[in-house]
């Protein structure tokens, strides 16, 4: 009698150990993890002649097991605190759990089988550890038809658990990989889609000069700039930045490019364009997204500058004749609140002054020590370019800002649009008109009214 129950123990023992050996080829066969787990258990069930069972997977992040069960034609998520019922129990101690009764064990969660209509009688619960011992899942095998789970039964799971791991980590980097590749291709769409909306060229117009760049942080930026020839006589300048980076931003970016052309065609107020962009913006954003822009609308006869400054960095003119002027009249950003009212600002700019829009990325530039270039910087390195060109000027600041980071990381997007009224524009031409009183001498050292770190 003895002799038979070796007999029949060794043919169990060659029986499983042929079976983790074909397991292990079935496993390394697949990068899906849907299969893999699949074949893990059927490979359990098989082997434990249990009737079903569960594989949950460790979310160290949420600190919960999850799993993917059938209920009848349709696919459920199961997800477990850690040390809840005795899937959550074995996760967060790692001690195996082998019942004969599970209705019996108070800490057997009846609810799963509520939902999945199914009835738990023997459980062998095992933790699922890779070679380092880390845990990395659970098994549940439920209902053995024979009997109830023992030592062998437990032996065989642990044995599974090498191959089970390492075939659960290789699908996991495989999913990683493909949903990098899969970004990296948005990204990609998302660059050209930008590069279509920014300016290929900038309109040409006697009178004045123009010139802008945008150098992104990240492959897709968050920064936005256009000039707008609207007639012989009109253009427009806008720079836009939104909050956030990558995909969200740019769709952003492109909702609000195709509203301003669409506006801009209607009407050639900045208070009603950035009136109508505000509820745009409100209508297609979240509540945690919103944009700082500014719009001029410069007519070149008159040499009269109209601007609306929506929470923007504040552009400046620098007149030839000297001084500062900081453009602040405005109101909030856009899509902070549906009816923004704005104020319109009109100044004068003759020949010889220009006028330069930022982003942050240009005035907030840290350097190795955490110093940032700021505005003040950025108004000395231009005064010593006032009789030179917008391009001169634009390579100016860039290189000043190069030599004050000295290599140091480009941590947000740069955007940078300059026009400076022709200093041979005859002058004679414009109506002489006075101009308009000035803000304070100390204005442009004020923040916006809603910068982006505050809103």
């Amino acid at each position: 009698m003895k002799s038979k129950m070796t007999l029949r123990e060794a043919e169990s023992s060659i029986k499983r150990l042929n079976a983790l050996v074909q397991a292990s080829h079935l496993l390394n066969s697949s990068l899906n993890l849907k299969r893999v787990l699949a074949t893990l258990l059927d490979v359990a069930t098989k082997n434990l002649d249990a009737d079903r069972g569960t594989i949950y997977l460790l979310d160290p992040e949420r600190r919960e097991l999850w799993s993917q069960v059938l209920k009848g034609d349709e696919t459920m998520e199961i997800r477990l605190p850690m040390g809840k019922g005795i899937a959550g129990t074995v996760g967060k101690t790692g001690e195996t759990v082998n019942l004969k009764d599970a209705y019996k064990d108070k800490r057997f969660n009846k609810e799963i089988d509520t939902k999945t209509g199914f009835r738990t009688s023997s459980m062998l619960c095992m933790p699922m550890k890779n070679r380092s011992g880390k845990i990395v899942g659970v098994f549940q095998i439920l209902n053995k038809h024979r009997g109830h789970f023992d030592k062998n039964d437990e032996h065989f799971l642990s044995e599974l658990s090498i191959p089970a791991s390492i075939a659960i980590e290789n699908a996991r980097l495989h999913i990683a990989e493909l949903e990098h590749q899969r970004f990296e291709k948005e990204l990609e769409v998302a660059y050209r889609i930008q590069q279509q909306i920014l300016p290929s060229e900038l309109p040409k117009m006697a009178g004045i000069q123009t010139t802008a760049l945008a150098i992104p942080c990240h492959t897709v930026g968050g920064d936005f700039y256009d000039v707008i020839r609207i007639n012989d006589d009109k253009v427009a300048l806008v720079i836009a930045d939104v909050t956030g980076k990558g995909i969200p931003a740019a769709l952003l970016v492109s909702t609000l490019q195709a509203s301003l052309h669409a506006f801009i065609e209607h009407t050639y107020s900045p208070t009603d364009l950035v009136t109508k962009l505000n509820r745009v913006i409100n209508e297609n954003s979240t509540p945690e997204k919103f944009i700082t822009f500014f719009i001029c609308i410069y007519d070149i006869p008159t040499w009269t500058l109209r601007y609306v400054n929506a929470g923007h960095n504040h552009p400046f003119i620098l007149f030839e004749k000297g001084g500062i002027e900081p453009l602040s009249k405005g109101g909030f950003c856009l899509g902070v609140f549906t009816d923004n009212r704005y104020e319109e600002g009109e100044i004068r700019l003759n020949p010889g002054d220009t006028l330069i829009l930022y982003t942050d990325g240009v005035t907030e530039a840290m350097n190795a020590k955490n110093e940032m270039y700021g505005e003040a910087r950025l108004y000395l390195t231009m005064h010593k370019m006032l009789d030179k060109s917008v391009k001169e000027i634009e390579r100016s600041i860039l290189s000043d800002m190069k030599s004050f980071t000295d290599g140091a990381p480009q941590a947000d997007d740069v955007t940078l649009v300059l026009m400076k009224v022709n200093p041979l524009f005859p002058v004679e031409s414009a109506p002489q008109k006075p101009r308009k009183h000035r803000e304070t001498a100390n204005s442009h050292h004020r923040k916006t009214a809603l910068s982006k770190k505050n809103s």
